[in-house]
């Protein structure tokens, strides 16, 4: 680690796997200890010279000397090092090196000593705000939990969660941390999910109710069934994402770095030319000083690690950081249907009695023969029904796959099917009405024999209704500047279109295969617009690889999701769309100021420097304010999550 720049600029390069480890903190403490003991001696030197005996003034300038060595060979050998393997990453090392070095052979100790002693305290307090940063991050990969009380035979025994396996019961109380993705298979409670999916509210959860590592079990007692452990949970793999995208790097960035091998060379030319017109050594120094480029070096960095932490609170997970840049272009928005704009479950939108029937008496028929089924439409009429019937012991409930449910039992017959099926049995069912989702009859007769008519009651009129915050999400993107919006599904036209129109989009293309998907989202690419595509990762991985972004949806319960797509909803939550590319402009415009303006400062103070106005001291000093400037820039992107919620 340089003494220089490394806390600040090569630490916010450098991949964030892991915290600081001890050698690391071990080497910030002696960088620090160098500083301050090169200071000590400094002054020692300094009021020796000054007030001490004029026999001893040599002493005085060998302490002030060894001052200057002291806090200066370690950056002597990290730009010697750096020169040798070509690491761009020591060029504010190398700069600084040659600084102090001609310093020192004009017998200025003092500047020599002073110069690495300002930086090293100045980039002690940068890189505590990189950390800063940093820490947002690595709080989402501390959120496991320290440990698990497994279910034995023999009773209860807590466990490392490292131990665990698939097929583990656990006994999770209130208050305590998940510590691995499974089934609910005994009790209920309240979950929070927000440390993983960034959703406030909490999560209801029952018997066979999925559960992930990382969240907090918050009221009642439950048990269950380990699925997945370690970094296969949803966690895991989000933090393994999540460090894949660090590493990466966006098209801003990565030409920061094309260029820098010139700029080492470039300030020492201004610096030669400068010493060579005014013959004053100080001006070079200042001009090398001032010329040092760690506020290039942060401007990408810093700003990516606090739009992926912002994103992560947010849960939106930003698999490589170069979608940031696309996102931010983004003109045409492709959605799936089932499960992405919708619920992906049936809904009871409408009930039709025939005369003399009343509503409530047909719901309450159709939920007698739907208790004991898990057929969509049964689910959908169970949650219709506004109290369910009391079970009947005596009812017998036959499910006749394709057709219906039966249920007999006192004296009475009642039936919950298909038009065609009840019509088979002798009834004289009205037509179908107008609908473009599923309709299902209700019929009811006086006997439990098979040779009883039944008399229709009605009929249920169903469907797949869009999410509550859709249609605001599509007006919210339309606002951001999307100017088109295409609803994708292989579903039925007119499924499709009556979506389509709630939503207000631009066009619906329906009944396609996943393939044909894929081909919709060429055409789109190849008329020229930058397409993000969004959907649920499993039917839609074709598509979702295919456009300029991918958006998986619900990404926090599938493999698929977070491996087809660039960016990922944690959760099924619309909303989040105009978000992320809200996050996404904001991050590329903080990194195009962060750039300008180290830039515009860098230059001015070479040239100020050039000319006289700025010392090498005052060039220590100043040095600093630009990649203040940026690294306070860069945290104004941890507010953006703070102001969302």
């Amino acid at each position: 680690m340089s003494t220089i720049a490394t806390p600040a600029s090569h630490q916010a390069q450098r991949s964030l796997d892991v915290p600081l480890t001890l050698a690391e903190r071990g080497r910030i403490v002696v960088q620090l200890g160098t500083a301050m003991l090169a200071a000590a001696l400094l002054a020692v030197g300094w009021l020796q010279r000054e007030y001490g005996p004029e026999d001893l003034r040599s002493l005085a300038d060998l302490i002030i000397a060894v001052a200057a060595l002291i806090v200066a060979a370690p950056i002597f050998w990290e730009a010697i090092r750096g020169t040798i393997t070509g690491d761009r990453n020591t060029m504010t090392e190398q700069l600084v090196a040659l600084a102090t070095l001609a310093a020192m052979m004009t017998g200025n100790f003092v500047t020599a000593t002073l110069i690495p002693v300002i930086l090293n305290l100045g980039h002690f307090f940068e890189e505590r705000s990189v950390l800063g940063a940093q820490a947002a991050i690595e709080g989402l990969r501390q959120l496991h939990a320290r440990s698990a009380v497994l279910v034995t035979p023999d009773g209860e025994r807590e466990v490392d969660p490292d131990s665990l396996t698939a097929g583990d019961v656990l006994l999770v109380r209130p208050g305590d941390v998940i510590a691995a993705d499974g089934t609910v298979i005994d009790g209920a409670s309240a979950v929070d999910q927000s440390p993983v999916t960034g959703e406030s509210a909490p999560e209801d959860v029952e018997v066979d109710s999925p559960v992930y590592a990382g969240t907090v079990n918050l009221s009642g007692l439950i048990r269950v069934r380990v699925t997945k452990t370690g970094k296969q949970t949803a966690l895991g793999r989000v933090v393994e994402l999540l460090r894949e995208a660090e590493q990466s790097k966006t098209p801003a960035m990565k030409l920061i770095d094309q260029y820098a091998g010139y700029y080492v060379p470039i300030i020492l030319i201004v610096a030669g030319v400068v010493l060579f017109i005014t013959h004053e050594m100080s001006r070079a120094v200042a001009v090398l000083v001032v010329g040092c480029p760690v506020a290039f070096i942060l401007a990408g960095p810093t700003a990516m690690i606090a739009a992926l932490a912002t994103a992560s609170r947010l849960g939106i997970l930003i698999k490589n950081t170069r979608f940031l840049e696309s996102l931010s272009d983004v003109d045409t928005v492709v959605l799936d249907k089932t499960g992405t704009v919708t619920l992906g479950k049936l809904e009871l939108v409408e009930t039709r009695p025939v005369e003399g029937v009343e509503p409530q008496r047909l719901l309450e028929r159709a939920a007698e023969c739907a208790m004991a089924s898990r057929h969509p439409v049964s689910r959908a009429v169970m949650e219709a029904a506004d109290t369910p019937p009391v079970v009947d012991a005596s009812l017998r409930i036959e499910e006749i796959p394709g057709k219906g449910v039966l249920a007999r039992g006192n004296h009475r017959t009642v039936m919950l099917g298909r038009r065609e099926w009840i019509a088979q049995r002798g009834a004289d069912m009205p037509a179908n009405p107008d609908h473009p989702g599923p309709i299902v009859w209700v019929a009811e007769s006086d006997g439990d024999g098979d040779d009883a008519v039944p008399r229709p009651l009605g009929c249920l009129l169903l469907a797949d209704v869009p999410r509550p915050e859709a249609k605001q999400a599509l007006a919210e993107l339309r606002r951001l500047g999307l100017v088109r919006s295409v609803l994708l599904t292989g579903d039925r036209r007119e499924v499709a279109e009556q979506i389509g129109a709630a939503l207000n989009t631009d066009e619906v293309i329906a009944e396609v295969l996943p393939e044909q998907k894929l081909e919709v989202i060429r055409r789109e690419r190849a008329q020229g617009r930058i397409v993000m595509m969004v959907g649920d990762g499993v039917n839609d991985a074709l598509a979702l690889a295919t456009g300029d972004v991918g958006v998986a949806l619900g990404a926090v319960a599938s493999d698929v999701a977070l491996r087809s797509a660039d960016v990922a909803l944690m959760t099924n939550d619309l909303g989040r769309l105009p978000l992320t590319v809200l996050l996404a402009r904001q991050t590329r415009r903080t990194i195009n100021q962060n750039i300008g303006i180290g830039l515009l400062i860098s230059v001015g103070f070479v040239a100020a420097a050039s000319i006289g106005w700025i010392g090498p001291l005052m060039a220590a000093v100043l040095h600093n304010f630009g990649e203040v400037f940026v690294l306070g820039n860069s945290a104004r992107l941890l507010g953006f999550a703070r102001e969302e919620e």
